[in-house]
């Protein structure tokens, strides 16, 4: 089949770049790469596929030092709750952690974890209002800001978003996901140096995390267009995060706009909309299903033209 490689490919890359709609985001090996020289276009184009919310699901155990939780129970809920979010339960999560802020109301690392699971599930407006919470409970809960500062980049919040994880990493300067944030509204602000420090120190706090290399990758196809090392961290995010739908999605448009192994990208599209069905994720399964499509079409016109 590798003979339709070249029309597959010239034709793949007309829909990869029509279907875009939005973003930024990750290479050396060595996960220390140096700035690109800046391209010709250095306003960030958008991305394919949809964002990631968050790039880790941190596991906060709750003391006295932290916040006063007295009942096991609502421990063990709480614990139940970032498991679920770690499996992709997404609605189970949110209902343990509902659980645990009727159990105990003032503990803000519960509501902050409300906030994640609606995230997790696009339903970023409904989550402000929990990490609100949660940051009006504990002001200086870096996490909070820092899961707000993704929601408000989701919802097209910019300045807020800059702003929530700013103050986040004044809190903790090694929250990760506050670095992912500035690294994505610096790319959509013409500013890709910045943008790629920040991806960089993400990466080295988080060396085990895929998605700080899915978000780098993200950065080197979207922005600086340099599709090795965009090919070379979607590779790293799947080597550690193997479950994750949309890394495959990446990769295979990647592989049509830069025509890399083009052959292979069926079995990209394949494994997202496989990855995809639980929990249900529509959106992926739609944007592999329609590149499938195009696939078949190029394949079958090879058959009956031999």
């Amino acid at each position: 089949m590798r003979l339709i490689v070249p029309i597959l490919a010239a034709s793949l890359a007309a829909l990869a770049i029509a279907c875009r709609d939005g973003e930024s985001g990750e290479p050396t090996p060595d996960g220390s790469p140096t700035a690109p020289a800046p391209t010709a276009t250095t306003e960030p184009q958008p991305t394919p596929t949809p964002a990631p919310t968050a790039t880790r699901i941190p596991l906060v155990t709750p003391t006295s030092e932290d916040e006063p939780v007295s009942d096991t129970e609502s421990v063990n809920q709480y614990t139940r709750g970032y498991a679920l979010l770690a499996q992709g339960e997404y609605d189970d999560a949110e209902r343990q952690f509902q659980t645990v802020v009727q159990l105990e109301p003032g503990f803000a690392h519960g509501w902050d974890g409300i906030g994640q699971a609606l995230m997790f599930q696009g339903q970023f407006e409904e989550a402000m209002y929990y990490f609100d919470k949660a940051i009006e409970l504990r002001p200086t809960l870096a996490t909070a800001y820092s899961h707000r500062a993704l929601a408000r980049v989701n919802t097209n919040d910019l300045d807020g978003a800059l702003r929530d994880a700013k103050h986040a990493q004044r809190l903790d300067d090694e929250e990760i996901d506050s670095y992912i944030v500035i690294g994505r509204v610096l790319a959509q602000q013409g500013d890709p140096q910045t943008a790629l420090e920040n991806f960089n120190t993400a990466i080295e706090l988080a060396p085990d995390d895929g998605g700080t290399y899915w978000w780098r990758g993200r950065f080197w196809r979207d922005v600086a267009q340099d599709f090795n090392l965009a090919i070379a961290d979607f590779n790293k995010a799947i080597e550690l995060d193997p479950a994750v739908a949309s890394i495959y999605l990446d990769r295979a448009i990647l592989r049509i706009q830069a025509r890399i192994d083009v052959d292979v990208v069926r079995a990209d599209l394949e494994e997202a909309i496989s990855l995809s069905q639980d929990p249900r994720l529509p959106t992926i399964i739609a944007r592999a299903e329609e590149l499938l499509e195009i696939v078949d079409e190029i394949e079958d016109q090879f058959r009956s033209s031999i």
